[in-house]
């Protein structure tokens, strides 16, 4: 007779705050697939002229139900890149949960408060924009990669933005159109009603990605065309069959037609002075300007003020002075010529990271102050180098940045700690207090910064588990098997279906279940679950196996099969192939390499060799420096040397590679004059190809 099944709470029952179930992940999925294309039938009518054409020609036409280049009616963009229920990872360790002593900054989901604001995600920005609430972002700029005709732009170096990239363009334009309408899709969905987007391209696909924006935002929602004239056009551009190459297009859509929009103004030029404020009085230069519809007394009132010309002709004009006008409100044509900071990044400014697509902090903070307020939410899901972030930070807005590369993330954490010590008035201590809670706090005498929160999707490293509690864990992995927490008693973690039973081990990579935890399982999943003729299959998912554990899950199989009994036990290392198995055959035609779902161990750096070079100038090498995953090999190297702070704030070391075969491979030495003699705490990170990370740290006296 079959047992009832009693329900009963778990005893960690209690929703985790930083990660999701599947059933929200599903119901996010819902709303994405139920997003509707805009109303356009004005803008793209063409019955008439179709009718005009007759049946000959009309194929030929345009068509009013042509949607975005790889949408499906029922299913969005679901049937190129299928919706994949990745969980993200947030570990509280010190390097990624940055808290700088002032109250939490909000969450981007204040209902069930997930995601903390400020957060960094890496991770593909299509996982991570699914994950993600609807109708919950402000403003949104991305920079996209350009289609520029190549196989792939590389960038950071790291093998994930490699094959991106190789996606990108591996069927040409409609390729990468249908990749980038597929995050659009879903900006729209995150964007608020009163939000807008900002999409930064040049002339390779600008008019393609225009008329793509159009489908998925709508024609009347498009605002303008800014042109960002460059201060010089570069080498690659300059050619005797073309006119040289010298502004990007930034294109300005909002989510509907009541955008947040605050006009922002240029200072006028003397030779505008020179030209428009031609008349003066006691008060200064003014220029004429109509009354326009005021009314009779308002009239009246300004001419008792002076503020009122007559001419001969009796047309009445209002005195605008100079010094009481704002300036130009801002044209969509962007002249670094006019503003030198708006000039392209190079070697000779503060703000260069070496970061070859690096894009000027003005040009980023004309477009947040001009379409967000203090405190709204700003995103950039191609964070690069941190721009926007930097700046959303400095403007006191909240900020979300994404990037596929695990150097962009960490060159990013740099400039927005930098900044941050920069804005409070005082360097990053460890605070005592804390340090139990593996964080660290900025004592603040100028501006409260917010926290920053580090995420991981979709490529995860193994040791940040260490910092993740057991129930995060268990919630981390049966969202990666799309299953759900069985709430019944017993040691039972939760179940897929009527006949399928999973265990999960403990959290740290290093431990693993015990014969007895395994024995308790099997027993309480027969117990609770068994069902005549049907064959039950008990999947146990661990970090590792030790071999007795395997001999003894072989001893149980047999007995069953002795006993007649159609039990399975399946033995599933996290770090496995026949782990993804379960998100990949989402994606047909996936490799072992695709990633998609990969557990990243990290390097590792055998010491730091310290060289005297003269005076207080010395010599670092990172020694024994490697990848510790297969095929991988480090592809960049970042220095501090003075990490009292525990913090990489020296922006000069952030990128220090070199390309050698087509590929970026970290230069391990570097050299630094200090200012004084003393003990300093000398710090190496090191980045692999695949994600991977790694820190290490050693005390040297520096000596004259």
């Amino acid at each position: 007779m079959k047992k009832t099944l009693k329900e009963a709470p778990h005893k960690d029952d209690a929703r985790s705050k930083t990660t999701q179930n599947v059933e929200e992940l599903e119901a996010l999925q819902k709303e994405s697939q139920q997003q509707k294309l805009p109303e356009q039938k004005v803008v793209f009518k063409a019955d008439s002229i179709k009718s005009r054409a007759g049946r000959r020609g009309a194929h030929n036409l345009p068509d009013q139900a042509n949607p975005p280049m790889g949408f499906d009616p029922e299913k969005a963009f679901d049937n190129v890149f299928p919706f994949l229920k990745l969980p993200y990872l947030q570990p509280k360790t010190p390097e990624d949960v940055i808290s700088f002593g002032s109250p939490n900054g909000g969450y981007l989901d204040e209902k069930n408060k997930r995601i903390p604001l400020n957060a960094i995600f890496f991770g593909d920005n299509l996982h991570i924009l699914r994950a993600l609430p609807s109708n919950c972002i402000d403003l949104i700029y991305i920079d996209p990669p350009f289609f520029s005709g190549r196989n792939y732009n590389q960038i950071w170096g790291d093998d994930n933005e490699i094959r991106t990239f190789h996606d990108i363009w591996e069927d040409g334009l409609p390729s990468y159109l249908v990749w980038l309408n597929a995050r659009l899709w879903e900006m729209r969905r995150v964007l608020k009603e009163s939000g807008s987007i900002y999409v930064h391209c040049d002339w390779h696909a600008s008019h393609y990605i225009k008329t793509e924006m159009d489908k998925i935002f709508g024609y009347e929602n498009f605002q303008n065309e800014i042109i960002w004239e460059r201060s010089s056009s570069g080498s690659k551009a300059v050619s005797n069959k073309h006119y040289s190459r010298m502004h990007d297009v930034i294109f300005y859509f909002s989510k509907s037609l009541a955008p947040k929009f605050s006009p922002q103004y240029d200072a006028y030029d003397q030779e505008y002075i020179d030209y428009n404020f031609v008349y003066e009085d006691e008060r200064g230069k003014f220029r004429r300007q109509f009354i326009g519809t005021r009314g009779k007394e308002s009239i009246e009132e300004m001419r008792k003020d002076n503020r009122i010309i007559t001419t001969k002709s009796g047309k009445i004009y209002l005195k605008q002075y100079l010094r009481e006008s704002k300036g130009l409100i801002y044209s969509d044509f962007w002249s670094a010529k006019r503003t030198p900071d708006l000039r392209r990044q190079g070697a000779m400014t503060e703000e260069e990271i070496g970061y070859p697509t690096q894009k000027p902090e003005v040009l980023i903070e004309r477009i947040i102050k001009t379409s967000s307020k203090a405190g709204d939410i700003v995103a950039d899901f191609f964070m690069g180098g941190g721009t926007t972030c930097a700046v959303a930070q400095k403007l006191n807005r909240k900020f979300i940045g994404c990037d596929i590369s695990r150097v962009a993330a960490s060159v990013t954490l740099n400039r927005l700690i930098k900044d941050a010590e920069d804005i409070s008035g005082r360097k990053a201590s460890i605070n005592t207090n804390k340090v139990k809670e593996s964080q660290a706090t900025f004592e603040l005498t100028i501006k409260e910064i917010p926290d920053i929160h580090v995420y991981y999707m979709g490529v995860y490293p193994v040791e940040k588990f260490e910092f993740v509690d057991q129930k995060q864990f268990e919630d981390f992995i049966l969202t990666c098997y799309e299953a759900r927490r069985f709430t019944g008693e017993g040691n039972v973690t939760g179940v897929m279906n009527a006949a399928t039973s999973i265990l999960i081990g403990s959290a740290k990579p290093h431990e693993s279940i015990t014969e007895k935890g395994l024995k308790v399982f099997v027993e309480d999943s027969l117990k609770l679950r068994y069902q005549p003729n049907v064959k039950m299959k008990l999947k146990v998912v661990s970090w590792v196996f030790p071999p007795s554990i395997q001999k003894y899950a072989q001893i149980l199989e047999n007995y069953f099969f002795k006993k007649n009994l159609s039990v399975e036990i399946e033995l599933i290392p996290i770090n496995s192939q026949l782990f993804r198995q379960r998100i990949l055959e989402h994606y047909k035609d996936a490799s072992k390499n695709e990633f998609l779902l990969k557990f990243i161990s990290q390097p590792s750096i055998m010491d730091i060799a310290c060289k005297k070079g003269g005076d207080l100038k010395y010599r670092f090498e990172a020694v024994g420096a490697r990848s510790n995953n297969i095929d991988g090999y480090l592809i960049n190297c970042q220095w501090d040397f003075n990490y009292l702070d525990e913090r990489f704030g020296e922006s000069e070391y952030a990128l220090m590679r070199e390309q050698k075969d087509g590929k970026y491979v970290a230069i391990l030495k570097a050299e630094k004059e200090f200012e004084k003699p003393g003990k300093y705490i000398i710090a190496c990170r090191v980045q692999d190809n695949l994600g991977g990370e790694t820190i290490k740290t050693k005390e040297v006296e520096i000596v004259e």
